[in-house]
């Protein structure tokens, strides 16, 4: 009996011990972690050069005017009609206040010289502070990135029709845009994936194949596809041209071209939802390029603004949502607390009861459940059940 009695006791004695230090988790975590910095609220590789006759007022004036420059990144990134709310809105805020916005600032380069400071610096912004900052001046942000977006970059000409192979000139305009482009939609060019490149040509992207684009969308890991179709004609009237506008002589309207775009968005199944943007314009070959990009721009703009118009905030209409995370290890625990704190519209993460397999959380978000199960969908998240029950599987994650 004395022996079963102290057996009992231990067990109680251990149970009591790992539930104290699973609290002190429960506390301590945030702390622990405060370092790490969710992609959206990073911003990398601003490079300054200030040049004054003191390089001590150099490396002083190139600092506010990084910090600056690193706000602006960020204000463009996440804010709804950021072409046209920024520049007043950040001028209007004072150095002070930016740097009140930024949980910390690293140098990852930097040389003085006798009358020049030169730097490149990486910055992480504090979420709370800066979404705090934009619903006190009314402006409706976005922190969701979006799945990835597959490209077809369609090209016809009288004699040709291209999507992968070349002559092709949207491809490399394209992959630039790609490779520097610092916003929430997360476009994707297959260019050396040989499986979703055999599961699509010109002729069915041109005439947007629903099968084709589905069997391309899967191979390619992405959610939907953006199919951009860039036709060439020769006019075949010369009126109403303003040559002057084009640079050109009457001599020479035979460099006179039309561009006649579309670009239609396609969901999973490859079944086409909608014209996103549609232009036809008369232009000067010698600056083909010029125009492309400048159309290419004006396409991912408004793809861009449309998925932040989407999935909006603004600050309010905030519920609780409650989830279960099942966990048996702390470090799985401190992963799962992380990860939601980080989701966009999440604006609080508490714990209501534990117990042997893990523990309900309640969430404190923006707009409910149903934009809550949509964001963590968007973001890959291993939640099973249905909308009343969710259940987060933490050692997934």
């Amino acid at each position: 009996m004395f022996l079963f009695l102290l057996n009992k006791n231990i067990y109680v004695v251990k149970l009591v011990v790992s539930a104290i230090t699973f609290l002190l988790f429960l506390v301590l975590n945030s702390s622990i972690y405060a370092s790490e910095c969710e992609k959206i609220w990073v911003i990398e590789n601003i490079k300054i050069n200030e040049i004054n006759e003191n390089p001590t007022l150099a490396k002083q004036n190139a600092e506010k005017k990084v910090s600056r420059l690193a706000f602006e990144k960020l204000i463009r990134r996440i804010s709804l009609n950021s072409s046209i709310i920024t520049d007043a809105f950040i001028n209007e805020i004072s150095i002070n206040e930016i740097n009140s916005l930024i949980d910390y600032r690293l140098i990852k380069e930097e040389k003085t010289l006798l009358n020049r400071y030169i730097g490149t610096f990486n910055f992480c912004f504090l979420k709370h502070k800066v979404t705090g900052l934009l619903s006190k001046n009314k402006i409706s942000w976005s922190e969701l990135y979006s799945r990835p977006i597959i490209v077809f970059p369609v090209w016809k000409t009288e004699f040709v029709l291209r999507l992968w192979k070349d002559p092709n000139p949207i491809k490399k305009i394209l992959n630039d845009k790609i490779e520097n482009f610092d916003g929430l939609i997360n476009l994707i060019f297959p260019e050396n994936k040989i499986g979703v490149l055999r599961s699509i040509d010109a002729e069915l992207a041109f005439k947007g194949h629903e099968r084709s684009i589905a069997r391309a969308i899967e191979r390619s890991g992405s959610s939907r596809a953006l199919n951009i179709i860039f036709e060439i004609e020769k006019l075949r009237s010369y009126e109403n041209i303003d040559f002057e506008l084009l640079k050109l002589s009457e001599d020479e309207k035979h460099k006179i071209i039309r561009i006649k775009v579309k670009a239609n968005i396609h969901n999973k199944k490859g079944v086409k939802q909608g014209l996103l943007y549609q232009r036809n314009v008369n232009i000067n070959i010698d600056f083909q390029e010029k125009e492309i990009k400048k159309i290419m721009d004006e396409i991912i703009f408004l793809l861009e603004e449309n998925w932040k118009k989407a999935n909006v905030f603004i600050g309010k209409n905030l519920s609780e949502v409650e989830i279960f995370i099942s966990v048996n290890q702390l470090k799985y625990w401190v992963r799962a607390i992380n990860k939601l704190k980080s989701l966009p519209g999440v604006k609080s993460v508490s714990t209501k009861k534990l117990d042997k397999n893990g523990a309900i959380v309640i969430l404190l978000v923006e707009g409910g459940i149903d934009r809550f199960v949509s964001i963590v969908l968007e973001n890959k998240m291993p939640f099973t059940g249905t909308k009343e029950n969710l259940i987060l599987d933490s050692h997934k994650l």
